[in-house]
């Protein structure tokens, strides 16, 4: 037995490293599910001792079976056939068992085709640019201060008038509401603010011919802008008529260049200022108050009679006429002026 070993060892050793391989070598690169078909597929030798060869007077053990019988891990289980590279257009798949003829020298050869790293340049960061905001139109003219009469409103205007002329502030403002209609109401406070200062009509803000009649610097018969303005000639009225400059009636309170002539240096010693004008709408409230004052001679400022009130209106006018002193005392009991207004005191002479 020793002697039939020693001669056969290699047939020993190859059964002995194909368990090697079997058994340790390829369960390092195989699945599971290949190993369990790998094993299954091992077949033993059916080693037969009886049998001796007699003719070299040796015995012989012969293997009936292959040992391993046609192991193909790779066919067994097959590697899927990997994406075609970017860049190789027309070029067949390959993988590693399975090489194709080399396009430059036509011998067989495995291609191994790897894939370009591609390092991105890091796009620069732009700061978008911020869109620029509309230049907001301003809420009041930076007027010079030298040139702006004190009030904001229409409310602190009159109160300042009534205070400085001791002429009750209904009174002002029934005639005012009589005279330049709903102006103290409507008026925007940047042209209100634009219209209380002196040489308004001059104003770099005043751009249109339009806000110019606005403010009434126009003679009340014509419609006329005067000479001493940015739009002088100008016709607001679009008639085509003519009138004397100096007489015409102007400004909010409509009145007569013989009337701001007569108490200018009253309004003017009241405001602190060296020139008035009846278009600037302070001076024109108190070159009324002061006319106003004059005709009635009131003693109180404040506590008028309804004869007193209905005076005011009707020296100021002229008349009653044409339902001016109704009008009036409608207006001033709407502005809550105190005690009765008598509209009917007075008809043709307003001093009886």
């Amino acid at each position: 037995m020793k002697e039939y070993i020693t001669k056969n060892y290699k047939t020993y050793l190859s059964i002995i490293l194909s368990l090697i391989i079997v058994l340790f070598v390829i369960p390092i690169f195989a699945t599971p599910g290949r190993l369990t078909n790998l094993i299954s597929k091992i077949r033993f030798p059916n080693l037969n001792f009886d049998q001796f060869d007699q003719t070299k007077g040796q015995s012989r053990l012969t293997p009936t079976t292959n040992v391993i019988n046609s192991v193909n891990f790779y066919q067994t289980s097959p590697i899927p056939t990997p994406l075609r590279p970017t860049g190789y257009a027309g070029q067949a798949p390959t993988n590693r068992l399975n090489p194709i003829l080399s396009p430059t020298n036509g011998t067989d050869v495995i291609n191994h085709v790897s894939t370009p790293t591609i390092t991105k340049t890091p796009t620069k960061y732009i700061k978008p640019t911020k869109i620029p905001k509309p230049t907001k139109t301003p809420d009041v003219f930076p007027i010079d201060p030298s040139l702006v009469r004190p009030g904001k409103t229409s409310n602190e205007v009159f109160k300042i008038a009534s205070q400085k002329t001791c002429v009750p502030e209904a009174v002002l403002k029934s005639i005012a509401y009589i005279e330049s209609g709903e102006f103290f109401s409507v008026v925007s406070p940047k042209y209100f603010l634009l219209y209380n200062s002196y040489n308004w009509w001059n104003s770099p803000y005043l751009t249109e011919e339009k806000r110019a009649c606005g403010g009434y610097d126009f003679a009340n018969a014509t419609g006329i802008i005067p000479s001493d303005s940015k739009f002088a000639g100008y016709n607001c009225h679009s008639d085509g008529s003519t009138s004397s400059e100096y007489n015409t009636i102007m400004g909010p309170m409509q009145m007569t260049i013989a009337i701001q002539n007569k108490f200018a240096k009253n309004a003017a010693s009241a405001l602190g200022v060296k020139q008035v004008d009846r278009r600037v709408i302070l001076d024109a409230l108190l070159l009324a108050g002061f006319n106003i004052k004059y005709n009635v001679r009131a003693s109180s400022c404040v506590s008028w009679s309804g004869r007193e009130v209905a005076k005011a209106a009707c020296s100021y006018y002229g008349s009653c006429n044409n339902g001016y002193c109704t009008t009036f005392c409608n207006n001033y009991r709407k502005f809550g002026g105190k005690g009765g207004c008598d509209a009917g005191a007075f008809t043709t002479n307003c001093w009886n």
